[in-house]
């Protein structure tokens, strides 16, 4: 009786681990450019190209994303306006517009790595298990301190040389009219 609950429980586990495991992996995900690099407040998109790894049609279903900092926000929708909803065995598509990152502003300069994007999907439409990942690093610099508007010097230097034009016209006026 015991060897019968054993077995029975082992083989539902395995059933589950083979059904997990034939989803991992089934869409390979190949971003253009792993790292990319901007100032907080600025969006990131990151562009990639999908290939379906199996022999049957998958269906991309979805997303999630997990990020290093709560200064960055990821965007999938771009996979559902870019991508086919579904690939067909061993097809490809892209590059495209995947997701985007949005630095918030005030974020701290540095390097974000360990953020991923997942896309989720299965063999019909409802399914939503992982079936392709993508790491990702973002380096936020540091914003830079904006200089005086070129409207603002010429007007300043233009309202100078008014001033200076007119104080020498009026004394070259008193000294001439005497």
């Amino acid at each position: 009786m015991k060897r019968t609950t054993s077995r029975a429980v082992l083989t539902l586990l395995a059933l589950v681990f083979i059904s997990a495991a034939a989803y991992a992996d089934s869409v390979g995900i190949t971003l253009t450019e792993m790292t990319q690099t901007g100032a907080a407040g600025t969006t990131l998109t990151f562009d990639a190209t999908l290939t379906n790894l199996t022999g049957s049609t998958i269906f991309l279903n979805g997303d999630t994303a997990t990020t290093s900092s709560a200064f960055l926000t990821v965007d999938g929708s771009p996979l559902l306006v870019n991508f086919p909803s579904t690939l067909s065995a061993g097809a490809s598509s892209g590059p495209f517009a995947l997701f985007t990152v949005l630095i918030a502003p005030g974020a701290t300069p540095g390097t974000y790595d360990l953020n991923s994007f997942t896309i989720l999907g299965g063999n019909n439409a409802t399914i939503t298990l992982p079936i392709g990942s993508a790491g990702f690093t973002v380096v936020v610099t540091p914003s830079a301190v904006p200089e005086p508007a070129t409207l603002v010097m010429l007007g300043s230097g233009l309202l100078c040389l008014g001033f200076t034009t007119r104080f020498k016209t009026s004394r070259f006026m008193k000294t001439h009219a005497s």
